[in-house]
């Protein structure tokens, strides 16, 4: 079985063996996709699968400089986020896993909901910056948003040095330790780390706002391990 390449467009049912996107691809509302090896984000590129589709990655995800990838859709999603708000997910949940890890080197964002990734979930760098205090900034059209919400990580967690509207950590489910570090939003409600159950340590320094409860109106973190930091009343 060959490698595949999607430039543009939407990605098929199927079964293949690397995977990589190298332009704007779109995994469609009903698709069930298996990689063997590797799935892989090239520069600058994005992958659109907050859907109702069924992914399987049995290698790694690797996301390139610049590039988004858009991963699941938890029941979270098909309910409006605030009244009178869009449902992202309208025809149903997800059931995507990635048997290895997700690894983002400087990626414009990540957005991960309903996953279930059985290696580490590491990302350094990335984002745009957007400067001033803006707390609407997140719900404005073309926010730049990094949430990790609704997911089983059996791994650990390292996410360092995004820039962006908004970051959350929510209702995960992780066997390892988090790590948090240098997250600089311009929406003062941004690093919400909350509802979380974390069989390890929350590690969290050196991010602007500090970690917080916010509006998310979440309950404190399950933490078996170590809470350092930022990080250590929630």
């Amino acid at each position: 079985m060959s490698n595949t390449t999607c430039a543009s467009g939407t990605i098929a049912s199927g079964t293949y063996n690397n995977l990589t996107v190298t332009g704007v691809c779109t995994i469609p509302d009903g698709a069930n996709v298996t990689v063997r090896g590797h799935l892989t984000l090239a520069a600058g590129s994005e992958l659109k699968a907050v859907t109702a589709s069924t992914v399987m990655i049995r290698g790694n995800v690797l996301v390139g400089p610049g590039a988004k990838l858009g991963l699941g859709c938890s029941e979270a999603l098909t309910l409006p986020a605030f009244p009178g708000g869009p449902t992202i997910c309208p025809n149903g949940v997800s059931h995507d896993q990635v048997k290895g890890s997700i690894v983002a080197n400087q990626p414009l964002t990540l957005l991960l909901d309903g996953l279930t990734i059985h290696g580490n979930l590491v990302s350094v760098g990335g984002g745009v910056p957007v400067p001033g205090d803006n707390p609407g900034c997140e719900e404005m059209g073309g926010a730049l948003n990094f949430p990790v919400k609704d997911n089983v990580i059996h791994g650990n967690v390292h996410i360092s040095g995004w820039q962006g509207c908004w970051f959350g950590f929510i209702r995960n489910v992780q066997h390892g330790t988090t790590s948090l570090m240098s997250i600089d939003t311009s929406s003062s409600d941004s690093n919400e780390i909350v509802t979380n159950t974390i069989h390890g340590s929350l590690v969290c320094l050196g991010n602007s706002p500090a970690p917080q409860v916010g509006d998310s109106h979440g309950e404190a973190n399950m933490v078996t391990g170590h809470r350092i930091g930022q990080c250590a009343s929630l």
